[in-house]
């Protein structure tokens, strides 16, 4: 049975005359102002071989490899880029390699909008009036964010797959942990809540992702983290970011003009080195 439901109250794309929005590159890389929670002690060491690794991989992730389209609101908290944030998005997804991430501001004008096909991207940073183009999509988040995720690579991990299309090559077992290592060098730390195995957590690309809770085998709050440090005391992290994903929609029909956007006339081009330069990841803390 193909995998379709709805967690949310309603549609959250609406045809084509779309409320204000952040990227979510943007809020991807925010930290809670604040204490952050604790991080999961992952097992380490040799472990011990555990030969059914593929086939529980492959029950935990089955429904996520499934996932074709995806729509969420998202409630971003965290630092990065020396700035505390919090903020919400809306995002679209779809396979293959389609995105729109919107955010929603607290108060006037929208500040961004990232909008992605295979064939193109654009992002727009309305406050300022500029536009950049002829960039790929995970270029763009990565300037904005530091995170390396293109739109396939968000969609896997926001559904909890870790990475697209994940392929068990081996695992081991740490008491009620198992550990598989995937094709391409990503390691899930699968443990088992309540009556089933989980995907809790997961390395790749030099971050670390953590799934706090699940609805219907779908994450419901992912926490990303790098794996490198902001400070002396090597303690917090200099990127540290949990999402809170709710009305959820999952392989339903999306509007026609979801991965289209239209940008005014008098917007000036950018680079992607003035985003890496400007972009509110690079910013200072405003002064006290």
């Amino acid at each position: 049975m193909d995998l379709c439901f709805r967690m949310g109250p309603a549609r959250l794309w609406q045809p084509m005359i779309l409320p204000p929005f952040f990227l979510f590159a943007a809020l991807l890389s925010l930290v809670i102002a604040g204490c952050a929670p604790a991080q999961l002690v992952l097992p380490q060491g040799p472990g011990t071989a555990y030969p059914g690794y593929s086939s529980l991989f492959d029950s935990v992730v089955s429904e996520c490899r499934r996932i074709r389209t995806y729509e969420a609101m998202i409630a971003v908290r965290g630092r990065g880029g020396n700035r505390n944030f919090r903020g919400r998005v809306r995002a679209g997804l779809a396979a293959p390699g389609s995105v729109r991430l919107e955010g929603l501001a607290p108060f006037g004008a929208p500040g961004f909008y990232l909008v992605a096909t295979p064939a193109e991207a654009i992002l727009w940073l309305t406050r300022e009036g500029r536009v950049l183009t002829d960039v790929p999509a995970g270029d763009m988040l990565a300037g904005l964010t530091g995170i390396p995720f293109g739109p396939e690579d968000l969609r896997a991990v926001l559904t909890g797959c870790l990475v697209p299309d994940p392929q068990p090559m081996r695992g081991r077992s740490y008491g009620e942990w198992v550990v598989v290592e995937l094709m391409g060098g990503a390691v899930a730390y699968l443990r088992p809540t309540e009556d089933t195995y989980r995907l809790v957590a997961g390395t790749r690309d030099g971050l670390t992702i953590e799934y706090g809770s699940y609805r219907r085998n779908i994450p419901t709050m992912v926490r990303i983290f790098s794996n490198d440090f902001a400070d002396d005391r090597q303690t917090t992290p200099s990127l540290d970011v949990t999402a809170s994903l709710s009305q959820l929609n999952l392989n339903v029909e999306l509007e026609p003009g979801t991965f289209f956007l239209s940008v005014p006339a008098d917007v000036s081009p950018m680079t992607l080195e003035d985003l890496r330069r400007t972009g509110p990841l690079r910013a200072k803390p405003d002064p006290l």
